[in-house]
């Protein structure tokens, strides 16, 4: 089934239970319904839309973000996801590959939408979805008079759903195609594996368009409602725990460790918490027992990729809880057991499966997989070598099947959750006339989990500072993808063939550490 097919079930079995909060936004399933079916129908009314059709989602967390969702789903369109962090420019060149058609877009972006458009060839419609805009209707404007019921009938569980870049912020390298077979897998993974019930509440304060907003589907599927905050803030997340009496949560280490932080995180009844759900990087096992000790035995942990979704692998509370009620500290570090529609392994170079104990790359089948990287046929198949999806993580698999990430095989830095790769950063850097040499690496930090940092050498005579770096990043790349540091050495390591020895530069950063990630 689609997943609006789940979401109709459980509109028909339980209409009046909450399933979206919003600030004073508060909206059963009978009214969400009535609304994602009012825009499934505008969609297909549209004369430049139609099955099969790319549609951007451009906007903060936001309710609106799930309505659409679930009505491209229900058209049988493809939705594609747009990080907001990004820089403007990223986000044309993302959409562009995507082949996108049509853009619905929140008030905050009206000022970039001449700049979409003129970037955007095939789309020609732009839809505010939370007031008028000088560009075109809004949303509400634009679906009314499309009320009524819409059979969607049998889906083809082949045809895809939706377009995830697999950098999320950093350009559009590769994009996996998700189909409703691979997202039916994954809704059903995770309402089993993280125990989301009818009765369960979940707070929403990362990214819709990112992970966040898959596993709101996993909710709707049951009946279950989610509170939406509009970003991260640490003291507004304590306090709505209480407030919504949330029992599941979902954040990447980063948001953790600020919860750990926060002055008034002993002011409040957590006692509705039970799952607070950790993914997108491994976390610090000082901090999982920080957590625990805080927030009580309610800590899993999650992996996957965009390409597989998640959870491929999941530690839970049964997993470090004894049965005399200690705790087993050993699984702290560990990033969890397989799940049960993805069989996980640790594979050699060779396409040797190896054992207990012995270090390779962690390889996947599961019904969760992408069907393919979005017109990059070469690339597909290169994952798929010896009949496995290939992570690109190196991992390493104990006796009872526990596997701990403990390397990356690709040149990829994942801070604050997000997956930013070095040669976009690298490629910006080196445009200053000052720099000769550039490696950018992660570096570990206690807050993003891995810190950008650049390591620059400069052409003789020239010299530039670390701020002038930094500055440059943030105006090309945006934000999230510059540097937090910059060091200037008067040469970098090469190999005898003269390629940046990077690896050798990242090690002296993690020396002294169990893993280096």
């Amino acid at each position: 089934m689609r997943i609006a097919d789940y979401f109709d079930k459980m509109a028909a079995l339980a209409p009046d239970g909450e399933m979206l909060i919003d600030g004073a936004v508060r909206l059963t399933y009978r009214e969400a319904q009535e609304r994602v079916h009012t825009v499934a129908h505008a969609l297909l009314a549209h004369p430049k839309l139609h099955k099969g059709s790319h549609v951007a989602i451009y906007a903060p967390n936001d309710y609106r973000i799930s309505i659409l969702q679930l009505a491209l789903n229900r058209a049988d369109m493809l939705w594609l996801s747009v990080h907001i962090r990004s820089a403007l420019e990223t986000n044309i060149e993302c959409l562009h590959y995507l082949d996108c058609e049509c853009v619905f877009f929140h008030s905050q972006f009206e000022a970039d939408v001449p700049r979409l458009a003129g970037g955007l060839p095939l789309a020609r419609t732009f839809i505010c979805i939370d007031g008028p805009s000088a560009h075109g209707p809004s949303l509400e404007q634009w679906a009314a008079g499309h009320a009524g019921r819409f059979e969607g009938g049998i889906e083809n569980p082949l045809s895809p759903a939706f377009l995830q870049l697999t950098g999320g912020t950093t350009g559009p390298s590769k994009a996996a195609v998700h189909t409703h077979h691979s997202l039916e897998a994954t809704i059903v993974t995770m309402y089993s594996s993280l125990e989301i019930g009818p009765q369960s509440r979940g707070l929403v304060a990362a990214p819709i368009t990112h992970a966040a907003g898959l596993l709101m589907c996993a909710f709707f599927a049951r009946g279950a409602a989610n509170v939406i905050h509009r970003g991260f803030e640490a003291g507004a997340v304590l306090a709505t725990i209480e407030q919504e009496k949330i029992s599941h949560l979902f954040l990447p280490p980063t948001a953790l460790y600020a919860l750990l932080d926060h002055p008034t995180r002993k002011d409040y009844d957590y006692s509705s918490l039970r799952a607070l759900m950790i993914g997108a990087a491994p976390t610090a096992p000082e901090r999982f027992r920080e957590a625990i000790q805080t927030f009580g035995p309610v800590l899993y942990e999650v992996f996957g990729q965009v390409e597989s979704l998640f959870p491929v692998l999941v530690k839970t509370p049964r997993d470090y809880l004894r049965a005399d009620g200690t705790r087993d500290e050993s699984i702290y570090p560990v990033a969890g057991r397989q799940t049960a529609l993805s069989r996980v392994e640790i594979m050699a170079d060779d396409g040797t499966l190896l054992g207990a104990g012995v270090p390779g790359e962690v390889v996947v089948q599961s019904s969760m997989l992408m069907s393919g990287y979005y017109k990059k046929p070469q690339e597909t198949e290169e994952t798929r070598a010896f009949g496995w999806h290939h992570t690109g993580d190196i991992g390493v698999k104990d006796s009872r099947g526990f596997i701990t990430i403990v390397d990356r095989k690709k040149d990829m830095i994942i801070s604050g959750g997000f997956n930013i790769y070095p040669t976009e950063v690298e490629a910006a850097i080196l445009g200053h006339p000052a720099i000769l040499e550039c490696a950018v690496i992660g570096i570990p930090d206690e807050k993003w989990g891995e810190a950008v940092t650049a390591i620059v050498a400069c052409r003789r005579n020239a010299n530039v500072t670390a701020d002038e770096i930094i500055a440059l990043c943030k105006r090309k790349l945006g934000s999230l993808k510059a540097p937090k540091s910059v060091e200037i050495w008067p040469e970098l390591p090469h190999s005898a063939v003269g390629k940046i020895l990077k690896r050798e530069i990242r090690a002296g950063f993690w020396k002294g550490r169990d893993r280096a990630i």
